[in-house]
């Protein structure tokens, strides 16, 4: 039987994902808050369904019909509404309830964890990391995963890097930076994928996992290499001892069985 999955935004990381949903033979559907990008999906085998939420849709036909739901939306807040993309999330819950999805997959961020100098692991995280919607990302992740009529599994992606988001561009080289002593914790789009797949694959369902990278090389060395790839002058860093961080550690998911695509940083570049 032909697993379906649904994902709601289809952007940098939603539209090649479901592309390679789609390579693997599962039925993907996919939504867009932009009109004029629904062939965009169509084109890559992807069922495509203009979805705005704002906070609601009013239709959005069968796209709840599906055994996975990803949810993959940023969360920013609109209107002045402070509570808009809590609003999303609720009504996706409600839809999801409704429709008597299995599972979902909700993708959050390892902001969730406080810069404490030390490695973290998944059940380091804090509920003081603000998003820029300003409700907690734990709360967000709470909506679903303290639900009890499906399961949800949580992958927290640190920093995104990949097609169009070359780290080589993230400084300017005519500025002073602090911390470039510090460890950067960052993971490849390829392996974003990957991820989403091994969890779908192995059926890890009600989970937590941190999505990094598990190799750390410090600020300086990393972006100074990622420059130079591109043939652009390096931005210059001080070391501060000063400076807080954070190392997140990527073993639980070593341990069930992921192999990451790139074993070294340097090799994303």
């Amino acid at each position: 039987m032909t697993t379906t999955v649904s994902i709601i935004g289809c952007g940098w990381l939603g539209l090649p994902l479901g592309k390679s949903l789609v390579s693997k033979g599962m039925s993907v559907k996919g939504s867009t808050t932009s009109e004029h990008k629904l062939d965009q999906l169509a084109d890559v085998g992807i069922e495509p369904y203009h979805i705005a939420l704002t906070p609601v849709s009013a239709s959005v036909r069968d796209f709840f019909n599906t055994d996975i739901l990803i949810i993959n939306i940023p969360p920013r807040n609109q209107n002045d509404d402070a509570d808009f993309h809590k609003k999303q999330l609720l009504f996706l819950k409600h839809k999801v309830i409704e429709s008597k999805v299995k599972h979902v997959l909700f993708v959050s961020s390892t902001s969730v964890y406080p810069s404490s100098k030390k490695i973290v692991t998944e059940d380091d995280a804090s509920f003081s990391g603000k998003s820029r919607a300003g409700i907690s990302l734990l709360e967000m992740e709470h909506i679903f995963t303290q639900a009890t009529q499906f399961s949800t599994t949580v992958i927290r992606y640190a920093g995104l890097i990949g097609p169009e988001r070359h780290p080589g561009n993230f400084f300017s080289s005519d500025k002073d930076y602090q911390g470039g002593n510090i460890p950067v914790n960052l993971i490849h789009r390829d392996d974003c994928i990957g991820i989403i797949e091994f969890i779908i694959a192995e059926k890890l369902w009600g989970e937590t996992f941190n999505a990094c990278l598990p190799d750390h090389p410090t600020k300086e060395v990393f972006y100074t290499k990622a420059s130079e790839k591109l043939n652009k002058k390096p931005p210059s860093f001080k070391d501060d001892e000063g400076i807080d961080y954070k190392i997140v550690s990527a073993d639980k998911l070593i341990n069930a069985g992921y192999q990451f695509k790139y074993e070294k940083l340097m090799d994303t570049i």
